[in-house]
Protein backbone atom coordinates (compact mmCIF):
# COMPACT_ATOMS: atom_id res chain seq x y z
CA UNK A 1 0.00 0.00 0.00
CA UNK A 2 2.59 2.75 1.03
CA UNK A 3 4.55 1.31 -2.10
CA UNK A 4 2.00 2.42 -4.31
CA UNK A 5 1.14 6.07 -2.78
CA UNK A 6 5.19 6.57 -2.86
CA UNK A 7 5.16 5.65 -6.73
CA UNK A 8 1.85 8.20 -7.44
CA UNK A 9 3.74 10.76 -5.50
CA UNK A 10 6.90 10.29 -7.49
CA UNK A 11 5.06 9.76 -10.86
CA UNK A 12 3.69 13.12 -10.64
CA UNK A 13 6.91 14.83 -9.32
CA UNK A 14 8.66 12.93 -12.16
CA UNK A 15 5.79 14.22 -14.57
CA UNK A 16 5.76 18.03 -13.42
CA UNK A 17 9.74 18.36 -13.31
CA UNK A 18 9.93 16.97 -17.22
CA UNK A 19 6.93 19.79 -17.71
CA UNK A 20 9.13 22.33 -16.23
CA UNK A 21 12.39 21.07 -17.70
CA UNK A 22 11.09 20.91 -21.20
CA UNK A 23 9.17 24.23 -21.02
CA UNK A 24 12.09 26.28 -19.52
CA UNK A 25 14.18 24.51 -22.58
CA UNK A 26 11.68 25.99 -25.13
CA UNK A 27 11.30 29.54 -23.38
CA UNK A 28 15.16 29.34 -24.16
CA UNK A 29 14.84 28.48 -27.77
CA UNK A 30 11.82 30.72 -27.91
CA UNK A 31 12.53 33.66 -24.89
CA UNK A 32 9.80 35.84 -23.60
CA UNK A 33 9.97 39.02 -24.97
CA UNK A 34 10.47 42.08 -22.04
CA UNK A 35 7.38 44.18 -23.04
CA UNK A 36 4.50 41.95 -22.90
CA UNK A 37 2.46 42.37 -19.44
CA UNK A 38 1.18 38.92 -18.62
CA UNK A 39 -1.52 40.38 -16.20
CA UNK A 40 -3.35 41.89 -19.42
CA UNK A 41 -4.57 39.19 -21.28
CA UNK A 42 -5.26 40.97 -24.40
CA UNK A 43 -1.39 41.55 -24.57
CA UNK A 44 -0.60 37.52 -24.10
CA UNK A 45 -3.53 36.87 -26.98
CA UNK A 46 -1.51 39.27 -29.73
CA UNK A 47 1.96 37.61 -28.02
CA UNK A 48 0.88 34.08 -28.41
CA UNK A 49 -0.84 34.24 -31.81
CA UNK A 50 2.58 35.73 -33.25
CA UNK A 51 4.42 32.65 -31.63
CA UNK A 52 5.59 30.17 -34.43
CA UNK A 53 4.14 26.52 -34.24
CA UNK A 54 7.48 25.09 -32.58
CA UNK A 55 7.16 27.06 -29.67
CA UNK A 56 3.67 26.19 -29.20
CA UNK A 57 4.49 22.43 -29.42
CA UNK A 58 7.43 22.70 -26.78
CA UNK A 59 4.77 23.19 -24.65
CA UNK A 60 2.54 20.32 -25.81
CA UNK A 61 5.35 17.65 -25.85
CA UNK A 62 6.18 18.67 -22.10
CA UNK A 63 2.68 17.79 -20.96
CA UNK A 64 2.66 14.65 -23.08
CA UNK A 65 6.33 13.48 -22.18
CA UNK A 66 5.76 14.12 -18.67
CA UNK A 67 2.10 12.45 -18.48
CA UNK A 68 4.10 9.43 -20.32
CA UNK A 69 7.56 8.96 -18.32
CA UNK A 70 5.34 10.23 -14.73
CA UNK A 71 3.15 7.28 -15.59
CA UNK A 72 5.86 4.90 -16.76
CA UNK A 73 7.95 5.51 -13.61
CA UNK A 74 5.20 5.30 -11.26
CA UNK A 75 4.04 2.01 -12.99
CA UNK A 76 7.58 0.41 -12.58
CA UNK A 77 7.60 1.22 -8.70
CA UNK A 78 3.95 0.23 -7.93
CA UNK A 79 2.59 -3.11 -7.50
CA UNK A 80 -0.99 -1.76 -8.31
CA UNK A 81 -2.22 -2.32 -11.64
CA UNK A 82 -0.69 0.77 -14.23
CA UNK A 83 -4.14 2.07 -15.02
CA UNK A 84 -4.18 3.69 -11.75
CA UNK A 85 -1.11 5.19 -12.29
CA UNK A 86 -2.25 6.37 -15.60
CA UNK A 87 -5.65 7.91 -14.10
CA UNK A 88 -3.50 9.50 -11.45
CA UNK A 89 -0.29 11.15 -12.88
CA UNK A 90 -2.54 11.91 -16.43
CA UNK A 91 -5.28 13.66 -14.83
CA UNK A 92 -2.91 15.89 -12.90
CA UNK A 93 -0.94 16.83 -15.81
CA UNK A 94 -4.02 16.89 -17.92
CA UNK A 95 -5.69 19.24 -14.83
CA UNK A 96 -2.56 21.47 -14.74
CA UNK A 97 -2.47 21.64 -18.78
CA UNK A 98 -6.19 22.60 -19.00
CA UNK A 99 -5.95 25.93 -16.55
CA UNK A 100 -2.86 26.63 -18.16
CA UNK A 101 -5.36 26.56 -21.54
CA UNK A 102 -7.95 28.54 -19.78
CA UNK A 103 -5.68 31.15 -17.96
CA UNK A 104 -3.11 31.59 -20.87
CA UNK A 105 -4.64 32.20 -24.59
CA UNK A 106 -3.55 29.06 -27.11
CA UNK A 107 -4.05 28.42 -30.44
CA UNK A 108 -7.14 26.52 -31.51
CA UNK A 109 -5.80 23.76 -32.50
CA UNK A 110 -3.10 23.44 -29.72
CA UNK A 111 -6.18 23.78 -27.41
CA UNK A 112 -8.00 20.89 -28.80
CA UNK A 113 -5.17 18.28 -29.42
CA UNK A 114 -3.05 19.08 -25.87
CA UNK A 115 -5.55 17.58 -24.02
CA UNK A 116 -5.78 14.75 -26.36
CA UNK A 117 -2.02 13.83 -26.40
CA UNK A 118 -1.73 14.18 -22.53
CA UNK A 119 -4.49 11.57 -22.48
CA UNK A 120 -2.53 9.88 -24.59
CA UNK A 121 0.29 9.37 -23.73
CA UNK A 122 -0.41 8.35 -20.40
CA UNK A 123 -2.43 5.79 -21.84
CA UNK A 124 0.84 4.65 -23.87
CA UNK A 125 3.30 5.16 -20.39
CA UNK A 126 0.25 2.50 -18.71
CA UNK A 127 0.93 -0.03 -21.88
CA UNK A 128 4.81 0.55 -22.18
CA UNK A 129 5.30 0.04 -18.36
CA UNK A 130 4.56 -3.18 -17.70
CA UNK A 131 6.71 -4.21 -20.94
CA UNK A 132 9.87 -2.88 -18.77
CA UNK A 133 9.65 -4.68 -15.79
CA UNK A 134 11.96 -7.85 -16.30
CA UNK A 135 9.96 -11.13 -15.02
CA UNK A 136 10.16 -12.06 -11.48
CA UNK A 137 11.11 -15.72 -10.49
CA UNK A 138 10.60 -17.55 -8.09
CA UNK A 139 13.45 -16.73 -5.93
CA UNK A 140 12.51 -12.83 -5.86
Amino acid sequence: MIRNIVAAIVGVIVAVSLVWLIETLGHMVYPLPDDVDFSDSEQVRTYTATLPAAAVLFVGAAWAFGAFCGTVIAALIATAKPVIYAIIVGGIVLAGSISMLIIIPHPGWFTITAPIAVLVAAYLGMYVAPRLQRPRTDSE
